[in-house]
């Protein structure tokens, strides 16, 4: 082979070989593809695989004839029963819907077209079901929506019950947006307007509540929408009704406030009904302010008895002693005077606390005017005149006499007084009936009937700035030295205590009018004949008194007296040394003489175990106490005799002899 043959060889030789290289690198970069086109088809598979798998939404694959050739692991992992592989859905598996799902199912594969089940009843649940075919059958899809599905019933029943009771209140209830237009509004609200609720969508609330064209500038509707918060205030309307508004801020997601809600309630009935409330509180706080003075009263006067007794007593014994031509004479006269006064002020205050003793029983109220006339004449002056008009067939009333005429004497003295120039004082007396209308205009009234006793004068009358004060105890207009202050407050309390009340009329210049209410009734009066007693000689025969009193003075006096008097006393300040007392010296006792409050047994107990011991033995209670303490009604029941404190030496000396003349008689 020549040269020239052997070159071309070699080059042949190369020329090969960079085909064949080139053919080789061919090869390795469709290998290099085909790897990577596996891998792609292996993670594509994988992708595929975990999507089918792990969704969590249940996952059923069928093939064209509906049979069951696979399912994913959520499927798997229900705690409903899974597909049994080669059965036919909805057929042989999850049978129960509503509707024929079988069919549904075949017509989506056989027309190639997914369709969706939003609301698909199961049994007890709701199921949201996608049926999507492919050219070898179909992928179905559950999704169990039972909890959204009651949630959105309960939404939808909420939403219905709220609209129920929103229209059934009788509050206003408007919904409205920034520009106070009416979104929604309830029934009461289009009742009110006069409107129907769709009438009033889409209005403006100040045009259909003000007819005005632009919004209140005044309202504080504004303040809700400018702050976010909840603002109330009143208005009264022209037609004389009154509102409470309120208004509510309503916020989106973002907090920021979109509109209101504003509640309106008519609250004219209510502010009527304060009214009406704080003026039974305004005279609800009088009385307890009459009544807590009517206590302080009572205690000052209970004291001031004490006091009284010993002094009176005292002074009485001074007198007793005392020549008439003896210069000091003069002056326990003037003390004496002094004493009689304090007497009367204490018994006015006894009076006004309403806790003076009283003796109730059925009184013609007409047969006790027409006796005090005699004395209010002379009371009055000859320049007043007074004119009676008594109903001739009056009821009766069930009250203490001496505090009816007291009511009667102190209406009478103001009438006086407030007529300097004269005039004319009217008293006058029927018989009313009250029903319940009635009660409504007289304040403390209650429905019954009831005997009027009305006073009535031609004075200055009452000025309306005063007219509310003139039952307060010590309040006058007379000025100084010109009566206590107490005699309205004393006819207040009587009146109260004989469960009636006081109305006042009053108009400056024209005069004034008392009218007392006072429960009536039609019982018969017993007329009582006033017991004769003879009491030749007030001194006592020896007779043995023992005197229990554990106030000093009080017990002094009293056992001075008494030993000055003829009687011999033994004297006990408690129930205890009484008892001891009385155990050595019963048979020589006569008379038990015993203050009712004793530090450590009340004294109606006391007489109760000495006259145990002794029966038929005298008693004699007294007390400055006027309340409960004072054992009124249980001295009452019992008919033990009583002296009231402050109580007078003649008094006291004539109420033993009495005593001591019926036990005389008693025996003969």
């Amino acid at each position: 082979m020549t040269a020239q043959e052997r070159n071309i060889t070699i080059q042949e030789l190369k020329a090969e070989n960079e085909k064949l290289r080139q053919r080789i690198e061919r090869l390795e970069r469709a290998d290099k593809e085909r790897a990577r086109l596996e891998g792609a088809l292996q993670d594509s598979e994988s992708f595929n695989f975990a999507l089918f798998h792990y969704n969590p939404i249940e996952t059923v694959v069928v093939d064209r004839e509906g049979h069951v050739t696979g399912y994913n692991l959520a499927k798997r992992n229900s705690e409903n029963r899974l597909p049994v592989i080669g059965e036919v859905m909805y057929k042989d598996y999850a049978a129960k819907h509503e509707i024929d799902m079988y069919r549904e199912l075949m017509r989506c594969i056989e027309n190639g077209e997914a369709r969706q089940f939003a609301e698909q009843k199961y049994e007890d649940r709701f199921l949201c079901i996608n049926i999507s075919p492919f050219p070898n059958g179909a992928i179905i899809t559950s999704q169990d929506i039972t909890e959204r599905k009651r949630a959105e019933d309960a939404l939808l029943k909420s939403e219905k019950e709220k609209h129920l009771i929103l229209s059934s209140v009788t509050e206003v209830v408007l919904y409205l947006d920034r520009d106070f237009r009416i979104i929604w509004a309830n029934r009461a609200a289009a009742d009110v307007l006069g409107m129907s609720t769709d009438d009033l969508k889409g209005r403006h609330c100040y045009e259909v509540w003000q007819n005005t064209p632009k919004p209140c500038s005044d309202c504080p509707m504004h303040a809700v929408l400018e702050t976010g918060e909840m603002h109330q205030f009143e208005k009264d309307t022209p037609n004389g009704l009154s509102w409470s508004r309120m208004g509510y801020p309503v916020m989106d997601d973002s907090g920021a406030v979109i509109g209101l809600v504003q509640v309106m309630l008519d609250i004219t009935k209510r502010k009527h009904a304060e009214k009406e409330k704080n003026k039974i509180q305004e005279q609800l706080l009088h009385v307890q302010k009459m009544e807590a003075i009517g206590t302080l009263a009572g205690g000052i006067a209970h004291d001031f008895n004490n006091l009284l007794t010993a002094i009176r007593g005292s002074l009485d014994l001074a007198l007793e002693m005392t020549e008439k031509n003896n210069p000091i004479f003069d002056e326990l006269e003037e003390i004496h005077i002094a004493t009689l006064g304090a007497t009367d002020l204490t018994r006015q205050l006894l009076l006004f606390s309403r806790k003076h003793l009283t003796r109730f029983r059925y009184i013609d109220l007409n047969k006790l005017i027409t006796g005090l006339l005699k004395m209010l004449h002379r009371l009055i002056g000859e320049d007043i005149s007074i004119v009676t008009d008594l109903e001739s067939r009056l009821w009766t009333v069930h009250g203490d006499p001496g505090t009816l005429e007291q009511i009667i004497l102190n209406l009478t003295i103001n009438a006086r007084d407030a007529m300097p120039e004269g005039g004319q004082i009217t008293i006058q007396t029927d018989t009313v009936h009250l029903a319940d209308i009635d009660c409504e205009m007289i304040p403390e009234a209650y429905p019954g009937d009831f005997v009027r006793l009305s006073v009535s004068d031609t004075g200055v009358g009452i000025g309306k700035d005063i007219i509310g004060r003139i039952f307060e105890p010590f309040f006058s207009t007379k000025g100084p030295r010109k009566g206590t202050g107490l005699g309205l407050s004393v006819v207040y309390g009587i009146v109260k205590d004989h469960k009636g009340w006081i109305n006042v009329y009053s108009e400056g210049g024209k005069g004034s009018v008392f009218r007392i209410y006072l429960p009536g009734n039609n019982a018969k009066i017993q007329e009582e004949a006033a017991p004769v007693v003879s009491v030749k000689n007030l001194k006592g025969n020896n007779q043995r008194i023992l005197l229990i009193e554990d106030e000093r003075c009080v017990r002094e006096f009293t056992s001075r007296a008494l030993e000055r008097n003829g009687y011999q006393v033994f004297v006990a300040k408690t129930a205890e040394e009484a008892f001891h007392l009385f155990r050595d010296k019963k048979d020589e006792i006569n008379l038990v003489l015993s203050d009712v409050v004793l530090p450590d047994l009340n004294g109606v107990q006391l007489i109760d175990q000495l006259q145990m011991q002794k029966p038929g033995l005298k008693a004699l209670l007294t007390s400055g106490y006027t309340d409960s303490k004072s054992q009124w009604s249980e001295i009452q029941k019992k008919k033990i005799p009583f002296l009231q404190k402050p109580y007078a030496l003649t008094d006291l000396l004539q109420t033993i002899a009495v005593l001591f003349a019926k036990q005389e008689a008693e025996q003969e």
